[in-house]
Protein backbone atom coordinates (compact mmCIF):
# COMPACT_ATOMS: atom_id res chain seq x y z
CA UNK A 1 0.00 0.00 0.00
CA UNK A 2 1.19 4.05 -0.31
CA UNK A 3 0.23 6.65 1.44
CA UNK A 4 -2.67 7.14 -1.08
CA UNK A 5 -4.42 4.47 0.19
CA UNK A 6 -4.13 4.77 3.95
CA UNK A 7 -5.71 7.75 5.83
CA UNK A 8 -3.46 8.69 8.97
CA UNK A 9 -5.54 9.52 12.05
CA UNK A 10 -3.18 11.48 15.16
CA UNK A 11 -4.41 11.49 18.19
CA UNK A 12 -4.00 14.89 19.55
CA UNK A 13 -7.00 15.61 22.27
CA UNK A 14 -5.75 13.90 25.46
CA UNK A 15 -5.11 16.09 28.36
CA UNK A 16 -1.43 14.96 29.89
CA UNK A 17 -2.81 14.91 33.28
CA UNK A 18 -0.01 12.51 34.30
CA UNK A 19 2.76 15.39 32.89
CA UNK A 20 1.05 17.92 34.57
CA UNK A 21 1.10 20.06 31.61
CA UNK A 22 0.18 19.58 27.80
CA UNK A 23 3.14 17.59 26.49
CA UNK A 24 2.23 18.26 22.96
CA UNK A 25 2.71 21.66 23.46
CA UNK A 26 6.57 20.41 25.67
CA UNK A 27 9.83 21.58 23.48
CA UNK A 28 11.90 19.05 21.86
CA UNK A 29 15.68 19.24 21.83
CA UNK A 30 15.00 20.37 18.29
CA UNK A 31 12.77 23.25 18.91
CA UNK A 32 9.71 21.98 18.00
CA UNK A 33 6.70 21.32 20.19
CA UNK A 34 6.44 17.67 20.20
CA UNK A 35 2.70 17.95 18.29
CA UNK A 36 4.37 19.93 14.90
CA UNK A 37 7.28 17.39 15.30
CA UNK A 38 4.74 14.36 15.08
CA UNK A 39 2.70 15.90 12.41
CA UNK A 40 5.90 17.03 10.06
CA UNK A 41 6.87 13.61 10.48
CA UNK A 42 3.84 12.19 9.08
CA UNK A 43 4.16 14.78 6.11
CA UNK A 44 7.40 13.48 5.30
CA UNK A 45 6.20 9.88 5.34
CA UNK A 46 3.56 11.06 2.49
CA UNK A 47 0.52 11.87 4.07
CA UNK A 48 -1.51 14.75 5.69
CA UNK A 49 -2.56 13.70 8.88
CA UNK A 50 -6.00 14.20 9.90
CA UNK A 51 -5.26 15.50 13.58
CA UNK A 52 -7.63 15.06 16.19
CA UNK A 53 -7.80 18.23 18.79
CA UNK A 54 -9.65 19.58 21.81
CA UNK A 55 -11.41 22.83 21.57
CA UNK A 56 -8.39 24.44 22.37
CA UNK A 57 -6.42 27.31 20.47
CA UNK A 58 -2.44 26.14 21.08
CA UNK A 59 -3.15 23.19 19.42
CA UNK A 60 -5.65 24.25 17.12
CA UNK A 61 -3.16 27.12 16.47
CA UNK A 62 -0.14 24.76 15.46
CA UNK A 63 -2.51 22.16 13.60
CA UNK A 64 -3.08 25.36 11.44
CA UNK A 65 0.55 25.99 10.98
CA UNK A 66 1.16 23.10 9.28
CA UNK A 67 -1.06 21.31 5.93
CA UNK A 68 -2.42 19.15 8.34
CA UNK A 69 -6.42 18.82 8.29
CA UNK A 70 -7.35 19.43 12.10
CA UNK A 71 -10.28 17.44 13.44
CA UNK A 72 -12.30 18.93 16.79
CA UNK A 73 -12.95 16.40 19.28
CA UNK A 74 -16.06 17.69 21.09
CA UNK A 75 -15.63 19.02 24.65
CA UNK A 76 -17.90 15.97 25.86
CA UNK A 77 -15.82 13.69 24.78
CA UNK A 78 -14.57 11.42 27.24
CA UNK A 79 -11.07 9.69 25.70
CA UNK A 80 -9.60 7.88 23.12
CA UNK A 81 -12.55 6.63 22.00
CA UNK A 82 -14.12 9.38 20.91
CA UNK A 83 -11.37 10.80 19.46
CA UNK A 84 -11.02 7.99 17.14
CA UNK A 85 -14.88 8.05 16.46
CA UNK A 86 -14.53 11.69 15.92
CA UNK A 87 -11.93 11.28 13.45
CA UNK A 88 -12.91 8.26 11.25
CA UNK A 89 -16.25 9.90 10.60
CA UNK A 90 -14.66 12.77 8.13
CA UNK A 91 -12.39 10.38 6.81
CA UNK A 92 -12.35 10.02 2.62
CA UNK A 93 -14.73 6.76 1.73
CA UNK A 94 -12.33 5.76 -0.97
CA UNK A 95 -9.30 4.42 1.63
CA UNK A 96 -8.01 0.56 2.21
CA UNK A 97 -6.84 1.48 5.56
CA UNK A 98 -6.63 3.79 8.41
CA UNK A 99 -3.84 3.91 10.26
CA UNK A 100 -4.06 5.53 13.91
CA UNK A 101 -0.93 6.79 15.78
CA UNK A 102 -0.45 8.02 19.09
CA UNK A 103 0.96 11.42 19.49
CA UNK A 104 3.02 10.88 22.24
CA UNK A 105 5.35 8.13 20.66
CA UNK A 106 8.20 10.44 20.28
CA UNK A 107 10.84 7.96 18.47
CA UNK A 108 8.49 6.64 15.28
CA UNK A 109 10.26 7.74 12.40
CA UNK A 110 8.82 8.40 8.87
CA UNK A 111 10.91 5.63 7.47
CA UNK A 112 8.54 3.58 10.39
CA UNK A 113 5.61 5.08 9.01
CA UNK A 114 5.94 4.11 5.37
CA UNK A 115 7.45 0.76 6.24
CA UNK A 116 4.59 -0.44 7.96
CA UNK A 117 2.64 1.66 5.02
CA UNK A 118 4.32 -0.51 2.17
CA UNK A 119 3.64 -3.57 4.39
CA UNK A 120 -0.27 -3.10 5.05
CA UNK A 121 -2.33 -5.97 2.95
CA UNK A 122 -5.25 -3.94 3.05
CA UNK A 123 -6.56 -7.48 4.65
CA UNK A 124 -5.84 -7.73 8.49
CA UNK A 125 -4.84 -5.25 11.02
CA UNK A 126 -1.73 -4.35 11.16
CA UNK A 127 0.07 -3.63 14.16
CA UNK A 128 3.86 -2.19 14.95
CA UNK A 129 6.01 -3.90 17.71
CA UNK A 130 8.74 -3.74 19.18
CA UNK A 131 11.84 -5.76 17.82
CA UNK A 132 11.37 -8.18 20.49
CA UNK A 133 8.22 -8.33 19.56
CA UNK A 134 5.72 -6.76 22.19
CA UNK A 135 2.93 -5.04 20.69
CA UNK A 136 2.91 -1.23 20.25
CA UNK A 137 1.64 1.95 17.97
CA UNK A 138 0.62 2.84 15.24
CA UNK A 139 -2.08 0.83 13.90
CA UNK A 140 -3.15 0.22 10.09
CA UNK A 141 -7.07 -1.00 10.29
CA UNK A 142 -8.61 -2.41 6.98
CA UNK A 143 -11.13 -0.28 5.70
CA UNK A 144 -14.05 -3.12 6.58
CA UNK A 145 -13.43 -2.28 10.40
CA UNK A 146 -14.64 1.55 9.80
CA UNK A 147 -18.10 0.95 11.23
CA UNK A 148 -16.63 -0.48 14.73
CA UNK A 149 -14.15 2.25 14.71
CA UNK A 150 -16.97 4.87 14.20
CA UNK A 151 -18.50 3.36 17.22
CA UNK A 152 -15.72 4.14 19.40
CA UNK A 153 -16.56 5.72 23.23
CA UNK A 154 -14.93 6.36 26.12
CA UNK A 155 -11.08 6.06 26.85
CA UNK A 156 -10.51 2.37 26.13
CA UNK A 157 -9.79 2.80 22.54
CA UNK A 158 -9.50 0.12 20.25
CA UNK A 159 -8.44 -2.45 22.40
CA UNK A 160 -11.36 -4.49 22.02
CA UNK A 161 -11.17 -4.69 18.21
CA UNK A 162 -7.38 -5.29 18.52
CA UNK A 163 -7.81 -8.50 21.18
CA UNK A 164 -11.14 -9.80 18.89
CA UNK A 165 -9.85 -9.42 15.42
CA UNK A 166 -6.57 -11.19 13.78
CA UNK A 167 -3.45 -8.77 14.21
CA UNK A 168 -0.12 -9.05 11.97
CA UNK A 169 2.81 -7.14 13.89
CA UNK A 170 5.25 -5.77 12.06
CA UNK A 171 9.02 -4.35 13.98
CA UNK A 172 9.94 -1.32 14.39
CA UNK A 173 13.65 -0.41 15.68
CA UNK A 174 14.48 -0.11 18.83
CA UNK A 175 11.84 0.93 21.11
CA UNK A 176 9.84 3.30 18.55
CA UNK A 177 6.86 1.32 18.50
CA UNK A 178 5.84 1.63 22.36
CA UNK A 179 8.42 4.59 24.10
CA UNK A 180 5.41 7.14 25.20
CA UNK A 181 6.31 9.99 26.79
CA UNK A 182 3.46 10.28 30.05
CA UNK A 183 5.65 11.40 32.77
CA UNK A 184 8.39 14.31 33.42
CA UNK A 185 10.34 11.22 34.43
CA UNK A 186 9.70 9.62 31.04
CA UNK A 187 10.74 13.00 29.80
CA UNK A 188 13.72 13.77 30.94
CA UNK A 189 14.63 10.14 30.70
CA UNK A 190 13.62 10.34 26.48
CA UNK A 191 15.43 13.81 26.23
CA UNK A 192 18.91 13.05 28.05
CA UNK A 193 18.77 9.79 25.59
CA UNK A 194 18.32 11.79 22.46
CA UNK A 195 20.99 14.68 23.23
CA UNK A 196 23.90 11.94 24.08
CA UNK A 197 22.84 9.83 21.37
CA UNK A 198 25.64 9.31 18.55
CA UNK A 199 24.71 11.76 15.84
CA UNK A 200 24.71 9.76 12.36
Amino acid sequence: MTAANIAIVLLAAGQSRRMGQDKLLRQLPSGERLLENRIHTILAAGSVPYVAVPNEPQKAGLVAKTSAIPVQVPGTAQGMGDSISTAIRVLPEDIAGIMILLSDLPDVTANDLRALMARFDGETILRAATEAGKPGHPVIFPARYRPQLEALSGDIGARDLLKSEPVDLHPLPGQNAVRDLDTPEDWTVWEEGVLTRPRK
